[in-house]
């Protein structure tokens, strides 16, 4: 009873700080997009777009592994850190390096900002002890350091405004943020008596972590890919402040991704729970799971809808086209918080590896309409594919991929047909209450 209280308070705050956070970073980031104007915005979008995706692969899918392997009865934890902090350091080092021959060969616009981005790749190996926090029951403090990390760069940002900084001064502060983040989880791993052991490195042990891992690490870059892409092409295809204008759109969008998340925390102990003692209610779950994503999903669409018209509003009149993005983005949250789910009760049966295929096509199909449709239509023609790439990846496939045509679309199927009933049961038990 006691840890289902602390999970809860836990919860609580995290979603407390997530919004807060949401709240304060729209209002930062429409000050700064009206103060860069949409050719800056863009090269910063772009900027932390590539650098994103390669952070994601130096994080080398070890986040859910690393906690398994320090839960572990008779286990080494110290050991454990010393091998994943030092393999991510060194594909992350080797990322970095990359990163700036290739900015030597290419000297692309906006190489400075690469670069200030692109350090991150070599300190982000210290999140590893987020591991330990989260294996230790201690996540609200990492929660905690992570919004104080995000109040500090939201302060050096608005300074920057003030002070009319140059553009490298802002991607620093979010490097900032994350250097914060790291810090205060750092200093409350030390505090609370872990340790890491860099000379028990073993490369045996790190292949060995990374031949499990490997699904989940394709799996994120393939993710991140399949959301940054867009960005990237359009500065490439149209310049950088279609790209901004763009990335106003993305950032409004994604301030809603993290609902589907709160919903899959909520609905994720449950199935667990079921799917070991009663495959019927295991599927009951299952199935209503699947239907308040659906009804979750077209409510924080609709919201997106009436945002859209205030976009210059916010923005500044040189973003007045986002709104149209932002109304394609807001159909597109519905077959990604569908997504979600998916992934959810993927990850409770151990198959998340057969999400790989769907976004690998997504991320072909998105690429392909990219090359389509920006040249003529700029960002209204990447929201469009990115709206097709989404249904395809979370929907349609589900229908088509061997791994998942026999159970999982069935489940969708259900809960789709069974969405009236679901939503009466449940308007009627918020009447009772």
């Amino acid at each position: 009873m006691a840890a289902s209280s602390q999970i809860l308070k836990t919860l609580s705050l995290a979603t407390l700080l997530r919004v807060a956070r949401l709240c304060l970073s729209f209002v930062i980031t429409c000050v700064l997009a009206r103060h860069l104007g949409g050719a800056g915005f863009g090269q910063l979008t772009v900027a932390m777009a590539v650098v994103s995706i390669l952070l994601s692969v130096g994080e080398l899918g070890f986040a859910r592994y690393t906690v398994r392997e320090l839960m572990k009865q008779g286990g080494d934890p110290s050991a454990v850190l010393g091998t994943t902090i030092t393999a991510r350091f060194i594909v992350s080092a080797i990322l970095f390096a990359g990163l700036i021959a290739w900015i030597g060969w290419r000297t692309p616009q906006g190489a400075l900002l690469l670069v200030v981005y692109g350090i991150q790749l070599l300190t982000n190996p210290a999140t590893e002890v987020l591991a330990w926090l989260e294996a230790h029951g201690r996540v609200a403090n990492a929660v905690v350091a992570q919004f104080i990390g995000f109040i500090i760069s939201a302060a050096c940002i608005a300074i920057g405004i003030w002070q009319d900084a140059p553009l490298w001064f802002f991607a620093l502060t979010y490097a900032l943020e994350g250097w914060v983040f790291i810090a205060l989880s750092a200093f409350v791993f030390w505090r609370h008596g872990g340790r890491i052991n860099l000379r028990a490195f073993q490369f045996p042990q790190a292949i060995a972590l990374v031949s499990r891992s490997w699904p989940e690490l394709a799996s994120q870059a393939a993710l991140i890919l399949l959301f940054r892409l867009d960005t990237m092409m359009i500065e490439w295809l149209r310049g950088a402040e279609e790209a901004g204008i763009y990335g106003a759109a993305v950032r409004v969008s994604e301030m809603a991704y993290f609902v589907p998340g709160i919903l899959a925390t909520l609905f994720l102990p449950r199935l667990m729970e079921a799917r070991q003692s009663n495959t019927a209610q295991y599927e009951k779950r299952v199935i209503d799971y699947f239907s308040a994503s659906v009804v979750l999903a077209f409510a924080v669409a609709a919201g997106l809808l009436v945002l859209s018209p205030w976009m210059p509003l916010a923005f500044g009149s040189d973003f007045s086209r986002s709104s149209d993005m932002l109304r394609v983005h807001a159909w597109a949250f519905i077959p990604f918080a569908i997504g979600i789910a998916r992934t959810q009760i993927l990850t409770v049966e151990d198959k998340l590896a057969a999400n790989l295929p769907s976004v690998i096509v997504a991320v072909v199909v998105n690429a392909w309409l990219n090359l389509e449709w920006i040249p003529a239509h700029g960002g209204v023609g990447a929201a469009w594919a990115t709206l097709v790439s989404y249904t395809l990846a979370w929907i349609i496939w589900t229908y088509f991929s061997p791994d998942l045509r026999t159970h999982v679309s069935g489940l969708m199927t259900r809960a789709v047909i069974g969405l009236p009933r679901f939503t009466l049961i449940r308007v009627r038990s918020l009447g009772q209450k």
